[in-house]
């Protein structure tokens, strides 16, 4: 944790333009305390600056108490619906805020100016590009007017070398109606992709059918939404990881009779047999990480048990049952974007395992299935899209211990090279 706070000490010396410190990505596990940090330890580092970090998984924050002050948090503040504000034994908030308790301080934190998300997503587009990535779903919480408007001016100035189709909030979605905005809405660079909403929390804190649930969007307000947006023709992606919020998802599009808007369940980690065919019958894409194997092996968690792992992260069952399987990163929960890791635990997986080939399809045809744009990207074949990485040898040919380090020799984006070299 020292290293965090010192880190955050840096940070706030280092800026100008703002009156809050905003940290990115703390993991519990990962810390020499195996906890998040206390306000007061923040308070250590940034004084009376309303100051917060996140934990990477986006899924809890801790504010120092100057950003709990500015946000009015106290010991009778109540719990948000879906979520849960941290308190010490004596009642008193210890800076800790879950899932929808992030909020709080969110609402009350100055805006990012342009300049920031700016230079944050140029910093982040290096990382991506240097492991071959060429198309990003930007999941943000919020979305929409701030960040598209970044990317638009990125793609404007020619400054920016990477296909985005950028995730807008759920607050977002009858502003986004009445603008005529429809799934694939946008240009071949930026693009305005699916309604992002939360149905249930990260890991401690998902909703199952055999356990305690937790709803960051209960299953009526779930329904409701999902039919506002297929109405208007938005594509819906919801965070589901327990096989009741999986449930609730298949519930709220069979109700708004929408199959042909490939609504997304990003994760769905849990989904037994029932929910896999009633995924392929209402037409839905399982958007999945196919490193959370390997995380739920590294650390872990009284919610992923032993009893399900047999419904854990069903890559070649959902594949079986007809279900289009897409893979990504999930970045910053994955501190590296390289998909070849992320095809050698699909590949291994002992129980669910899918080959080679299929995994390969996950990261590229079935991506490019999921936002509509099959048509034009996704494969090598004639008038497709030329976004391409370059290997100096076939990466399928390498041992796959190797694979977490391979790195493209070159990288395309519609045929121009956009990283290193062909020569």
């Amino acid at each position: 944790m020292a290293e965090i706070l010192t880190r955050l000490r840096a940070h706030g010396r280092g800026l100008k333009e703002a009156d809050w410190q905003q940290g990115m990505g703390y993991r519990a596990v990962e810390l020499a305390e195996k906890r998040a940090p206390h306000r007061l330890e923040l308070d250590r580092a940034t004084r009376r600056r309303p100051a917060f970090i996140d934990e990477r998984g986006g899924h809890a924050r801790v504010a120092n108490s100057a950003a709990l002050g500015a946000a009015g948090i106290t010991e009778i503040t109540k719990d948000p619906p879906g979520g849960r504000i941290g308190r010490d034994t004596d009642g008193t908030p210890n800076g800790l805020l879950l899932e929808s308790a992030m909020r709080l301080v969110a609402d009350v934190q100055p805006p990012t100016s342009i300049h920031r998300r700016t230079r944050g997503i140029l910093k982040a587009q290096r990382l991506l590009l240097s492991r071959g990535i060429t198309s990003v779903g930007a999941a943000v919480n919020r979305g929409f007017p701030d960040d598209l408007r970044a990317f638009q001016r990125l793609a404007e100035s020619r400054r920016l070398r990477m296909r985005v189709n950028e995730f807008l909030s759920w607050e977002l979605l009858e502003a986004s109606a009445g603008l005529g905005v429809r799934a694939g809405f946008g240009g071949d660079l930026v693009r305005a992709g699916p309604i992002k909403v939360f149905v249930d929390g990260g890991a401690e804190r998902i909703a199952t059918r055999s356990g305690k649930s937790v709803w960051r969007t209960p299953p009526a307000e779930l329904r409701e939404l999902v039919g506002i947006a297929s109405r208007a023709g938005l594509q819906v992606a919801a965070h589901a990881i327990g096989d009741a919020a999986i449930a609730a998802m298949c519930d709220a599009v069979e109700s708004a009779g929408a199959k042909m808007l490939r609504h997304r369940v990003e994760h769905c980690l849990i989904c037994p047999p029932d929910l896999q065919r009633r995924l392929a019958r209402l037409g839905m894409v399982a958007v999945m990480q196919p490193m959370a194997v390997r995380f739920a092996r590294q650390f872990p968690s009284a919610t992923f048990q032993a009893h399900d792992r047999w419904h854990f992260a069903a890559h070649g069952p959902l594949l079986k049952a007809g279900v289009p399987v897409a893979f990504s990163s999930d970045l910053p929960v994955a501190i590296d974007p390289n998909p070849w890791p992320g095809i050698r635990a699909a590949v291994e997986d002992r129980i669910n395992g899918i080959n080679e080939l299929a995994a390969l399809r996950a990261y590229t045809s079935a991506g490019a299935y999921a936002s509509f744009e099959e048509n034009v990207k996704g494969t090598l074949d004639p008038g497709m899209l030329a976004d391409l990485q370059v290997y100096d040898t076939d990466p399928l040919g390498e041992p796959r211990a190797r694979w977490e380090r391979l790195r493209p020799r070159a990288v395309l984006l519609g045929g121009v090279t956009v990283l290193g070299k062909l020569s």
